[in-house]
């Protein structure tokens, strides 16, 4: 026996005389096997906990951890049983839990299917232990993923619905196909699922099929053999580059047929052949890709083989536009201005209410990547240790057309500020529009080219009412 086989032999002897739960997990996180036999707990108790957990996903059970600080998910990413002295989890009831943990990845054939956990719980001797700090996502390596799930800074129901489907599905082999307007963020939902699952250890390798040539871009994919083609060497192509990790196909409308033909292959029998090369090479990539466009759009444009996209769109995942999400605006600009302040050595304050909500009306076309570069733009216009106002804001976006002379309170002989002025040709149209739709609130939202639930949040500022009366 090895010195090393010799001190694991006494560590387990030390620290496992007994165990008072069992856990087995499938790659992909759920639980298949769960057996508490916990004195803590009533036998009642414990099996009823071992007959709720199976079948749920670990997070559930145990939502305080992620894929990169757990122990069972360790096991699987890595292949090697893990030796956990200690490790806190709080429960689905928020119940904390210190447990010594011996964790034994689980392989057939040569492929990692699962895991499972022998558990001790210290609970009640953990205030004599010195704690020690979990990784966290952030103390991994990206390997190529710039993002992680908690960068997705969000307090809509749609984008909290892709955070939690980001964690469902980020330990499954199956393609996916993420749509979304430009600038929506869809490199950040891809990066997120990458980094938050198995894989996170193994390369990301990201290309935008509508910047090349086919001819450079059939070669980056596949790789290449000496005397393919005039110039040719041995060359790994970005599939034996990420073998064991993700690719991210960004914009896969723009790859040319042929290379779409080719790329249907090796989603299906998980090989490629380097060009010039008379022998397949095996490979373990996940393929996520990208596109601007839905599903019928693609179909309709024919831009994309339907039997493709049928293979990508295994898994979906629709990004709202930043229009459809108005109240992540606030908590977003917040974000940038932080952001910025620490990139250009400011102390900006913040964002004034008037500034605030001229962004919240504004359409977007751009989306969260328009946002950043209007809220970096003001950051470099304004001095540090003030707010950004209106004025600071940049012209395109505040240029538009002037009011009428029948602006409230505007004349000659009365001074008015800005933002008074802007403010008050903002509520009459609002007025307006919601008159002429009978104050349905929907029709006047579309006649205003804005959001309904922007026009509701406009009404209660404004205090507007159906009968008339207004506090502003």
């Amino acid at each position: 026996m090895t010195k090393k086989k010799e001190e694991n032999m006494q560590w387990l002897l030390e620290n496992f005389g007994y165990i008072d739960s069992l856990t087995a997990i499938d790659e992909t996180g759920r639980i298949i096997v769960k057996q508490r036999f916990n004195p803590r707990y009533t036998e009642e108790e414990n099996r009823t906990h071992n007959i709720w957990a199976v079948g749920k996903n670990l997070l559930d059970v145990f939502p305080s951890i992620s894929y990169e600080n757990s122990s069972l998910m360790r096991a699987i990413s890595t292949g090697k049983i893990v030796y956990n002295e200690r490790q806190t989890v709080w429960n689905h009831l928020g119940g904390k839990v210190v447990t010594k943990n011996l964790t034994i990845p689980i392989i057939s054939r040569g492929n990692i299917v699962g895991a499972v956990e022998l558990s001790k719980d210290i609970t009640h001797i953990e205030n004599r232990i010195p704690e020690k700090k979990l990784p966290t996502q952030h103390d991994k390596p990206l390997n190529g993923a710039k993002y992680v799930l908690s960068d997705i800074i969000t307090r809509n129901k749609s984008m909290e619905e892709i955070k939690k489907s980001i964690v469902q599905i980020a330990n499954s082999r199956s393609s996916v196909l993420v749509y979304g307007e430009t600038g929506t963020g869809k490199e950040l939902v891809v990066s997120s699922i990458h980094n938050s699952g198995y894989r996170k250890n193994k390369p990301f390798i990201a290309l935008n099929c509508a910047a090349l040539p086919e001819n450079i871009l059939e070669g980056l994919l596949f790789g290449s053999r000496k005397g393919a083609f005039t110039g040719a060497e041995n060359k790994k192509g970005i599939f034996e580059e990420a073998n064991g990790g993700t690719i991210y196909l960004d914009e896969i409308n723009s790859m040319p047929m042929a290379l779409q033909a080719k790329l249907l292959r090796v989603l299906q029998e998980k090989t490629v052949m380097p060009l010039g090369a008379s022998k397949s090479i095996d490979v373990d990539v996940r393929v996520i890709a990208s596109t601007n466009q839905t599903v019928d759009e693609l179909l309709e444009s024919k831009a994309i083989r339907e039997d493709l996209l049928y293979r990508l769109n295994t898994i979906s995942i629709s990004i709202p536009p930043l229009r459809d999400r108005i109240e992540d605006i606030e908590i977003l600009v917040e974000y940038f201005i932080k952001k910025y302040n620490e990139e250009f050595e400011k102390n900006v304050k913040g964002l004034d209410s008037s500034a605030l909500s001229f962004l919240m009306d504004n359409e977007w076309k751009g989306n969260v990547r328009e946002l950043e570069h209007v809220i970096e733009a003001a950051m470099n216009m304004v001095e540090s240790s003030r707010m950004i106002e209106l004025e600071n804001l940049p012209a395109y976006l505040t240029m538009a057309s002037p009011p009428d002379d029948r602006i409230e309170g505007l004349s000659e002989e009365n001074e008015i500020s800005l933002t008074d002025a802007m403010e008050a040709y903002e509520k009459r149209l609002i007025i307006n529009a919601l008159s002429q739709s009978r104050w349905k609130i929907v029709d006047a939202a579309k006649k205003l080219k804005i959001p309904r639930t922007s026009l509701n949040y406009k009404m209660e500022k404004y205090g507007i009412k159906k009968d008339g009366n207004s506090s502003y």
